[in-house]
């Protein structure tokens, strides 16, 4: 997709993901590596594929290779002399983005950052982990790159401006924005009027109701999923059906109306203790069976069940196999195809270069390879949003595939989503509703992922309506759903039978497992996907069971795989004139953040598992309480000068000088320490206080302190959109600037079929009679 561009790749460990999936995507990405060259560890080995390596010996060599590429990939702490305006100055085609954990500007742009500080800063720590032990991290750190991978977004998205308007621009990315995003929908309470949510492991909890998730089976755990509503009570239905069968529910309990369960529990008809004593009963019921059991079941009976695989499990899912996945490198099997693409098959990706091993074929012989850019748009047909005039017909629900065409509406893009009030998206009724009225029209994980879209009201299930995505799909560039795989191709949609009415079409189909495969057919959401693809057993404490990262944490993951797919689809369809069809997986795109320790377990046999918040190298590391109640600090010291400084500032000069490895050994006696200290401090007072002496630390902040966070005020993270109930609400932005674009929204989702007239006679064109017509049919619900 990406054949004709180079990527100059001037990033450390921290950021080499970025180039890693351009490289993917077909890009021709040259690393630049210092004279003795980067620490060859599994993360070299994971995200260095596909590249080809420079031996950098000057700031001249990295002028040079600047001046052969497209985009520029940069983060601060390399030993590179590099200067990005000048770059483009010399290159005006060049793009540049500066990866940064605050934002190149704001009053922490200077801070110090790990990934513990910055899931802190973020909002996701505060929702995750048990509720009696101190908020606990992902054990495979996660945040840098959650920053890459909307780098990549980000580089794309520049590209389709440039070749709109002929040059280059600058990227600024914060990576706490891009680790935000995780916490949807906790980090939008606080200015909904919510309390803050309080942090479960093994479920969530809502005020005094806990939705246990996890629990224990013969052979490990298990998540089985209980909510209501119209989608999901059906198959909590089913799912007790075949408890009661074997004796593990009684009659009341399965006779419960469990669509409407949610509302009875609102209005007093039902209690919570219907809900504690199901949660019991699912717990028996589950320790009599096996993992393989259970799934299997899920399966055959469409029940939101799936397993918590440890990383041993991802190696060996037979989904996996089945869609051959796994690259073969030297004999270990690496995360392979980002997406499964109809028209540009993924290749896989050579092993990870050895250091220099490409200079002479790129420097020494000057090799250069400036992708021409096209023709540029007349200057009065120009516009600041880069995705102007790419029309997307939308017809994903809930967050993975909503929030990628979020990004998409975000940059310019005429995106209409399709919805139908006979089946609700279930963010309308779930995850949070202003100031706690629960009306559809009131939920703001729906405002804020649906933000600058248009919505038509279709009833699928009338074939008129078909009829209308049918057009719509003539209409548009791009085509987004994620139904369980083959409804599209059932009603007629399919990608052959719409690629029939529009050739140039480029469609996404969008689920938790893809379209192929023994587990095509699996029901489930993003939790369920974190867990499959390893997170939950990976979060948590080693004495406990898994805790899981908070709600759907591969929701807010893909989307970001998910767009980097489609825009290299549309590059190369603007270079082709060829449409094609993209299978995309979300859990398949999850596995690529655990591919370092998926390298580890098959070279040394050690599998990474839950670990509170032990770090390998850095000690003391982990999340200290401070005054108040629930309130903590992250504190991470990476060396040796910084843990003199946090020793000072206890007034425990005696152990000034202790070294790392005296630390690792002391870790729990320096841990008891630092609580001691920590606990007599307001925390919020102590991050300004750390921080001024160079020391990585930062206030565990939920949704109201991230509200209230001066560096994200300053990046303008949180933006309040009007709204036709709600007057306005807040939606959260897009992690990253460009120099020479509009970024921002201007209304936030919108109410149930608000623009179907618009959408039916200014964009398909239909007239008076046509839409009479549907009226009738039923269709326009």
């Amino acid at each position: 997709m990406l054949g004709p561009y180079r990527v100059l790749d001037l990033t450390d460990e921290r950021c080499w993901f970025a180039g890693n999936l351009l490289a993917q995507l077909g890009a021709d990405v040259v690393l630049a590596e210092p004279s003795g060259g980067w620490p060859r560890g599994y993360a070299h080995q994971a995200y260095n594929r596909g590249k080809r390596s420079v031996t950098v010996a000057s700031a001249a060599d990295v002028t040079a290779l600047a001046a052969t590429a497209d985009i520029v990939l940069h983060n601060d702490g390399t030993p590179f002399e590099v200067d990005l305006a000048a770059m483009r100055e010399s290159n005006d085609q060049l793009i540049t983005a500066h990866i940064t954990p605050w934002g190149e500007t704001g009053p922490k742009a200077d801070w110090e950052a790990t990934d513990l500080v910055l899931f802190a800063s973020s909002g996701q720590l505060a929702v995750t982990g048990d509720s009696d032990r101190p908020p606990v991290r992902i054990s495979i750190p996660q945040a840098w790159l959650h920053g890459c991978a909307q780098a990549a977004v980000a580089a794309l998205v520049a590209l389709e401006h440039r070749a709109r308007v002929g040059h280059g621009q600058h990227i600024d990315l914060s990576t706490q924005q891009a680790v935000c995003e995780t916490a949807l929908s906790a980090i939008l309470y606080a200015p909904a009027g919510l309390a803050e949510v309080q942090r479960e492991a093994g479920g969530v909890r809502f005020g005094d109701l806990m939705l246990r998730t996890i629990y224990p089976c013969k052979d490990g755990y298990i998540i089985v999923t209980v909510a209501f509503g119209p989608m999901i009570g059906p198959m909590v239905r089913r799912f007790l059906t075949w408890m009661h069968a074997e004796g593990f529910c009684d009659d009341d309990t399965l006779n419960k109306d469990w669509v409407n369960f949610a509302l009875q529990l609102q209005t007093g008809e039902e209690s919570i203790d219907v809900i504690e004593g199901l949660m019991d009963d699912i717990a028996r019921f589950c320790l009599s069976k096996t993992k393989a059991e259970m799934i299997e079941r899920g399966l055959q009976d469409s029940l939101l069940i799936c397993p918590v695989n440890t990383l041993q499990d991802v190696l060996d899912s037979p989904q996996l196999a089945d869609r051959d996945f796994w690259d073969d490198v030297d004999g270990t099997r690496m995360p392979g195809r980002l997406v499964l693409a109809g028209a540009t098959p993924l290749h896989a990706l050579d092993p990870a270069p050895d250091a220099g091993q490409h200079t002479a074929e790129v420097i020494a012989a000057g090799d250069v390879r400036l992708a021409s850019a096209p023709e540029p748009l007349p200057a009065d047909a120009r516009t600041d949003k880069p995705l102007a005039g790419l029309k997307v017909a939308d017809l994903s629900w809930v967050a993975a595939a909503p929030l990628a065409t979020k990004i998409l509406a975000h940059w310019g893009a005429t995106v209409v989503r399709v919805e139908t009030q006979n089946r609700p998206c279930l963010l309308r009724g779930a995850l949070g509703h202003r100031d706690d009225v629960p009306d559809q029209e009131n939920a703001i994980a729906w405002h804020s992922t649906n933000a600058n879209k248009m919505t038509i009201s279709l009833n699928l299930a009338k074939p008129e309506a078909r009829d209308v995505v049918r057009d719509l799909a003539v209409w548009a560039d791009v085509v987004v759903e994620s139904f369980t795989p083959g409804t599209m191709a059932a009603w007629g949609l399919g990608y052959d039978a719409l690629q029939e009415v529009n050739p140039e079409l480029v469609m996404v189909s969008s689920c938790v497992m893809g379209q192929t495969g023994p587990f095509r057919q699996f029901a489930g959401f993003g939790n369920m996907a974190a867990s499959i693809a390893g997170f939950f057993d990976i979060t948590g404490w080693a004495d406990r069971g898994p805790a899981g990262p908070y709600l759907a944490y591969t929701d807010y993951c893909s989307p970001r795989f998910t767009v980097c797919a489609l825009l290299a689809a549309l590059d190369h369809r603007r270079r082709t004139g060829e449409g094609q069809h993209l299978d995309f997986s979300q859990m398949e795109a999850a596995v690529h953040l655990l591919a370092p320790a998926i390298a580890e377990l098959q070279d040394t046999g050690e599998m990474r598992s839950r670990r509170g918040n032990a770090d390998d190298e850095m000690v003391p590391h982990g999340a200290y309480p401070a005054q108040g109640d629930d309130e903590w600090i992250a504190i991470a010291i990476s060396d040796d000068e910084q843990w003199r400084s946090l020793a000072i500032e206890m007034r425990r000069d005696d152990l000034a000088d202790l070294d790392t490895a005296t630390r690792q050994e002391r870790r729990t006696e320096l841990d008891e320490i630092v609580t001691e200290f920590t606990s007599r401090q307001n925390g919020p007072g102590l991050m300004y206080r750390l921080q001024a002496h160079g020391i990585p630390a930062h206030h565990v902040q939920n949704s109201g302190a991230c509200f209230n966070d001066p560096q994200l005020a300053h990046r303008q993270h949180f933006q309040w959109m009007p709204h036709g109930f709600a007057r306005s609400t807040v939606v959260d932005g897009v992690p990253y600037t460009l120099s020479a674009a509009h970024n921002g929204f201007e209304w936030a989702g919108p109410m149930y079929g608000e623009h179907t007239m618009e959408v039916l006679e200014d964009l398909l064109g239909y007239d008076a009679e046509r839409i009479a017509e549907l009226a009738v049919a039923e269709a326009l619900e």
